[in-house]
């Protein structure tokens, strides 16, 4: 093959590799890829890829793929200017060499760590916009030639088409993680007090942290400021029976430097870091791993520690910020938690919620002309967090409530209790508004709810006018069925959660409500109620399709059978969150 037509084929290769790399989003994918081709194309023994870490300032190579196509190395680290992928970072030209060990600037470390024999190089710098991002390293030549000029203008192109998959992709990662955050912040807020010890609590949320993370192990631990040591409250990837052996004193291994300092900590190789304890008696499977201390209020509750990724890649700083957004919240729910259980255990307390409760709740349903209401509200523990009220306005007006505190107990059934105190100090006006009702109560609230929130529905029923003006503040969407059409209507908003954003506004929407219509709200621990091992759960649409079922029955009647309904589909009587059904009938 002449050499016009070799370089030709090398070209027609290049731009079937850039169409490969740009179709790919996941970064653990399209490292190899990148490497992978840059040794076929160039026809090299071996090749690397070093990535710029911007916040410390060092290049680190996670994977590089040796003859066979095998990773002959994971997290090489050099600092700027080290080795020659360092010179070619810090100076962002490009280099060729014919016989590496006579250059002074290659580093034979790695060759002596991995047993691979450098002899030749090409290397280049990742752009992106003039800024460096890493380096492309192709080495060895097959058959003993040498690179040539060729080969660099070939590994500069593809270095360019890589420099923009990788930015693509990390930006692709990125947002993915935060949205995993935000979920993950989000089923703390609902879930986390749902145990009934703190050590079934931290086992739960360890397991959401790893399966957020897409990561085999981690440890959740407990600190014992008396003792200054750390105990582990939840762990994967030791025996469990090491689980209560151990004990790591402040200062003392990853973790321990972790609650002595109180800062953060990413370390990409666990081998090179002099933290890291090779002789403790058990250890983890690790490479890679991200620690974060649980502050609250600067006092250390704990650490919690993730190591080895499935991808068998190293943690980056977005990942330790993800952390690190976790832990911030996972130190109010242990605070929290261990409130909770403190107060819990006192009976005179738990007697006294249930009191104040009661009182907060209608002692009966009031009697409204043209409307009949049919309840069943079944607290978590004997207190809860879920309340409901009907206000007759007037006449013909008639204000319905359902709300749900963050989380259920003693300290939901606390919170509920101040927001039933707050609206009753409401005057007629923004009662008579659900916008400004929901206006008047964020108000009240923000930065005063010590991390709840509160999702609500509030409806102005007008009987002369047969319609009803409303506003969601986050809740689930009740349900408007319409006998006369047989139909079902979920009054889905946009509302935004109550206590959480300052000034916020909430629309205000108005339907009809006709004689012969049913309104159906509800709390979310109906419709995730489930079964023990949690394959079977009840639905919006299981709730949507009960609610046409028993159109025909009276209020109450419907409303007990609605909630018999969901234990029985569900195999499993105990709900596992407070539950409210209020139905309201246009008679």
């Amino acid at each position: 093959m002449s050499t016009i037509d070799s370089e030709a084929r090398k070209y027609k290769s290049l731009l079937n590799t850039s169409t490969i790399l740009n179709a790919n989003l996941d970064l653990y994918q399209l490292l190899p890829l990148i490497m992978l081709y840059s040794k076929d194309l160039l026809e090299a023994e071996a090749s690397s890829l070093f990535l710029l870490e911007e916040k410390d300032g060092f290049l680190y190579c996670e994977v590089a793929l040796g003859e066979k196509g095998e990773i002959v190395q994971k997290y090489a680290r050099l600092e700027p200017g080290q080795g020659i992928a360092g010179w070619v970072a810090k100076e962002k030209k490009a280099i060729i060499l014919e016989d590496a060990y006579t250059d002074p600037r290659f580093n034979p470390a790695l060759d002596q760590k991995t047993g691979f024999r450098t002899r030749s190089l090409a290397c280049v710098p990742l752009y992106i916009a003039d800024k460096v991002i890493g380096t492309l390293e192709i080495l060895n030549k097959s058959d003993n030639r040498s690179f040539e000029a060729s080969d660099v203008e070939v590994l500069n192109s593809l270095s360019e088409m890589a420099a923009i998959a990788i930015k693509n992709a990390q930006a692709h990662e990125t947002l993915k993680k935060r949205v995993l955050e935000l979920r993950l912040l989000y089923e703390f807020e609902k879930l986390t007090v749902a145990e009934k010890s703190i050590h079934e609590l931290g086992n739960w949320l360890l397991d959401k942290v790893l399966e957020f993370l897409e990561a085999k192990a981690g440890t959740i631990y407990i600190a014992d400021p008396t003792l200054e040591v750390l105990r582990v409250l939840a762990a994967r990837g030791i025996p469990e029976e090491a689980i209560h052996n151990i004990q790591v004193p402040y200062g003392e291994g990853i973790s321990g430097w972790v609650a002595k300092e109180k800062q953060s900590l990413l370390i990409q190789n666990l081998d090179e870091d002099p933290r890291y304890d090779k002789s403790a008696k058990y250890k983890f499977e690790a490479n890679s791993l991200i620690s974060a201390p649980l502050l609250f209020r600067g006092e250390l509750l704990g650490v919690i520690s993730v190591n080895n990724k499935y991808s068998g890649f190293a943690f980056t700083h977005a990942d330790l910020e993800m952390l690190g957004a976790i832990a911030n919240r996972l130190s109010v729910t242990i605070k929290n938690a261990d409130l909770f259980h403190k107060v819990l255990d006192t009976d005179r307390e738990l007697k006294r919620a249930r009191e104040v409760m009661h009182k907060i709740l209608p002692s009966s349903l009031p009697y409204v002309g043209g409307l009949e209401f049919g309840v069943q509200h079944i607290p978590y523990d004997n207190v809860g967090g879920d309340f409901y009220n009907i206000l007759k306005l007037d006449e013909n007006r008639s204000a319905v409530l359902i709300a749900d505190v963050s989380g259920h107990g003693l300290s939901a059934s606390v919170v509920a209790t101040v927001i039933h105190t707050v609206v009753s100090t409401f005057d007629p006006e923004t009662l008579g508004s659900p916008s400004k009702f929901f206006t008047a109560l964020n108000y009240a609230l923000y930065n005063k709810l010590a991390g709840n929130f509160l999702t609500a529905f509030y409806a102005i029923i007008h009987t002369g006018t047969n319609t009803m003006s409303y506003t969601n503040a986050g809740h689930n969407p009740p349900i408007l069925f319409r006998k006369s059409e047989g139909s079902s209507l979920h009054l889905e908003t946009k509302g935004k959660l109550v206590g959480v954003i300052p000034d916020l506004f909430f629309e205000e929407y108005v339907t009809s409500f006709q004689p012969q219509d049913r309104l159906v709200l509800y709390t979310d621990g109906l419709t995730e109620h489930s079964n023990s091992d949690r394959t079977r759960r009840y639905s919006e649409d299981l709730l949507t399709l009960a609610v046409r079922n028993h159109s025909q029955s009276h209020s109450a009647e419907a409303a007990e059978s609605l909630i018999k309904e969901c234990r029985t589909y569900c195999h499993r009587s105990d709900f596992e969150d407070d539950v409210t059904l209020l139905i309201v009938d246009r008679v």
